[in-house]
C-alpha cells in the first residue's frame, strides 16, 4: 500500500468520525430543547406533576405548629433541627417566618 492510500484511509476515518460526532451533538441538543418546550408549556398550562411525600408535609406541618415566634431558635438549633427532622434548614426558616406573620 503507498501512503498515500494510507493517508487518504486515515483522513476519510477522522472525517466520518467527525460527521457522527457532530450528529450525536446535535440529536442530543434538540432532544434538550424539546425537552424544555415540553416543560415550559406544562408550567404554562398548569400540569406539573409534582411528587408530595405524606412524610414530609406532615413533619412541616407539625413544624409549623411547634415554631412560635422568631426567637425560639437560633441558627444552631435550627441546623441541629433541621438534621433531627431530616428538612432543610430554609424549611424550618420559613416555618418561623410564617409564624411570626401569623401572629
Amino acid at each position: 500500500m503507498s501512503i498515500d492510500l494510507i493517508f487518504f484511509l486515515m483522513l476519510f476515518v477522522v472525517f466520518l468520525l467527525s460527521v457522527t460526532g457532530f450528529y450525536f451533538i446535535n440529536r442530543t441538543k434538540r432532544e434538550n430543547q424539546l425537552r424544555l418546550k415540553r416543560n415550559i408549556s406544562l408550567l404554562r398550562e398548569e400540569r406539573i406533576i409534582s411528587a408530595v411525600e405524606p412524610n414530609r408535609a406532615k413533619k412541616r406541618r407539625k413544624l409549623l405548629r411547634r415554631i412560635k415566634s422568631d426567637d425560639d431558635l437560633n441558627d444552631q438549633m435550627i441546623l441541629t433541627e433541621a438534621k433531627k427532622e431530616k428538612l432543610s434548614a430554609g424549611e424550618i426558616l420559613l416555618a418561623k417566618r410564617i409564624n411570626s406573620y401569623s401572629n
